[in-house]
């Protein structure tokens, strides 16, 4: 016989059952969702020292390329180097730290930034493809916009970190709200050669 519910007595023998079948349906879904994102997320170059190769900020990195921040700021009104658009032709990595352009600027505009740390280790003459993804809002039009950069790393290793903030322009001087960015980073099989 049934006991009602909130009284205390035996379990009836059917909810029992019922609730190890959800628990075990969560356990499935949660292991699947799981093994998707770590499949959708990663992926490897075999050729290079950067063994893991891909990236989604802030969780994962580049052995020694690593996102450390990102925010929204003003364009400065200072000389900023632009970063290769072109795979065959990556813009070397400055040896010592600094600040770089993704798109063209114009001082004082609105402005989302990335702050790089490339540390000792880092393989020298390697190439990485970074794709950069921009939602945001100028006034009520809501646009979205993808820019891919190639930068290689210097000649002679370096012997300590450095740290490089990267500058993309909205083109606007007031009334940008960003909505969201996205920055994914992989190493390239050669210079020159990118997936």
């Amino acid at each position: 016989m049934r006991t009602p519910r909130g009284l205390r007595g035996p379990t009836p023998l059917g909810s029992t059952f019922r609730r190890r079948r959800w628990v075990a349906f969560g356990a499935f879904v949660a292991a699947f969702l799981a093994l998707a994102s770590v499949g959708a997320v990663s992926f490897q170059i075999p050729r290079s020292t950067e063994t893991f190769a891909g990236i989604q900020a802030p969780a994962q990195f580049l052995n020694h390329w690593q996102q450390v921040g990102s925010e929204s700021a003003v364009i400065p009104a200072t000389f900023l180097r632009l970063w290769s658009g072109a795979v065959a032709a990556p813009s070397r990595l400055a040896h010592f730290s600094g600040m770089d352009r993704i798109n063209a600027v114009t001082a004082g505009d609105m402005a989302l930034v990335w702050v790089f740390n490339e540390t000792a280790g880092f393989a020298t003459s390697t190439e990485i493809e970074i794709n950069f993804h921009i939602q945001y809002l100028a006034g009520v039009t809501f646009t979205t916009t993808s820019i891919t950069v190639y930068i290689e790393s210097q000649r002679a290793a370096p012997t300590g970190p450095f740290t490089y903030t990267v500058y993309w322009d909205s083109g606007h001087a007031t009334g940008v709200t960003f909505v969201r960015q996205l920055e994914v980073a992989q190493v390239c099989s050669l210079v020159g050669t990118c997936p």
